[in-house]
């Protein structure tokens, strides 16, 4: 037992890779440009979205797309008002009207779209935009344009709501998912055009039961900690992904327990191409040095770049904490960086500002 938990610590000591002073920092906060957001989910499902509030209404435009080759742009737009059973959501672009949509035809037209796997909507009334040729003439207007205007109908004798939404940002947000998604210069971009054919973007594959999991990742799964002791719902809540590997084989991201109200547990399983499987480790540091740890907190897939995100929050908030990065290197999870805060203060969270503990000031690059 001695010498394998040895020859543990020598291995996550191996993996520790300085991150280089210029090297960009994705995963602490997402990029956003003039006020529109971009991200993208464990599936490689990515959005642009714009949360624009107008006195005590707010909207959420948000502009999906999935990571499959023929998957295309989708429209959701959320508010927290109240919205009647009749009335017409109205979209104007610089005060040219692009639709005006009648709210119980609207409604009835929702189960005709399937979310993305992997998609959580926002509270609030959502409606996913008519989809196909009408979403494309949308789009077109609003990146042409300079303020998206959704008109929304009112309820009894209230006044009509209109929110303006600048569109400044817009183009950028939807270049960076065409080159997220690895889509630009092909025919599927939505910016970046191409004559190249439309390709899958990098991804993982969804896994929303625990039935899903192989025999052999099942076994490892069950046989860690109290992983399995989990309900089936919350399970297909916490999006647990298959990644798929060169050497066909997979790395799995598995809730590990039930959740806390601010934390989940994960652990990561590798299933070999011979179909055997093996719990991956991940290094952390210590004030005496690297430790070798199972569980991954918040965990967060990035396909893109076959990375891996943990943020353990030290409160509600999430002001404080702990939060790693990772990368996969063929057989397991580097450690690129890890910055941590210990001052729990109820201060909004911004881990751009957060102290790194890896890579350390003396370590060689």
């Amino acid at each position: 037992m001695k010498r394998r938990l040895l020859t543990l610590l020598i291995t996550t000591a191996a993996a520790l890779v300085p991150a280089s002073a210029g090297m960009a920092q994705p995963g602490r906060t997402a990029p956003s440009f003039e006020g529109w957001t971009v991200d993208c989910g464990n599936t490689g499902v990515c959005f642009a979205s714009s949360f624009t509030r107008s006195q005590s209404v707010w909207v959420d435009v948000r502009i999906v797309r999935d990571w499959q080759a023929e998957a295309q742009p989708l429209v959701r737009l959320t508010t927290n008002t109240e919205l009647p059973q009749d009335g017409t959501l109205q979209f104007e672009v610089d005060g040219g009207v692009i639709e005006a949509l009648p709210i119980e035809q609207l409604r009835e037209m929702q189960t005709a779209v399937t979310p993305p796997a992997g998609f959580r909507p926002l509270g609030g009334e959502g409606f996913w935009y008519p989809t196909g040729p009408a979403t494309v003439t949308l789009l077109e207007a609003m990146r042409s344009g300079r303020e998206l205007t959704i008109q929304l109908p009112p309820v009894g004798d209230a006044d009509p709501v209109a929110v303006p939404v600048p569109l400044q940002g817009l183009k950028a947000s939807l270049l960076w998912l065409d080159n997220r998604q690895d889509r630009t210069g092909t025919v599927a971009a939505i910016i970046s055009k191409g004559d190249e054919p439309a390709k899958d973007a990098p991804h993982a594959v969804p896994v929303v039961s625990a039935d899903q999991l192989p025999p052999e990742v099942a076994a490892v799964w069950s046989a860690n900690r109290l992983c399995s002791e989990i309900d089936p719902t919350i399970f297909a809540s916490l999006n647990a992904v298959r990644v798929p590997l060169e050497d066909t084989s997979s790395l799995y991201i598995i809730p590990c327990g039930a959740p806390t109200a601010i934390n989940s547990p994960y652990v990561a399983v590798l299933s070999g191409k011979d179909g055997a499987a093996r719990q991956v480790h991940v290094a952390r540091m210590s004030e005496k040095g690297p430790i070798a740890s199972d569980l991954i907190y918040n965990a967060r897939w990035i396909p893109a770049d076959q990375q891996l995100i943990s943020y353990f929050k030290g409160s509600g908030v999430g002001e404080c904490g702990l939060w790693n990065r990772w990368s996969w290197n063929g057989t397991g999870l580097v450690l690129l960086e890890e910055a941590t805060r210990k001052t729990c203060d109820g201060t909004p969270p911004d881990l751009s500002n957060w102290s790194n503990t890896w890579p350390t000031k003396n370590a060689s690059n």
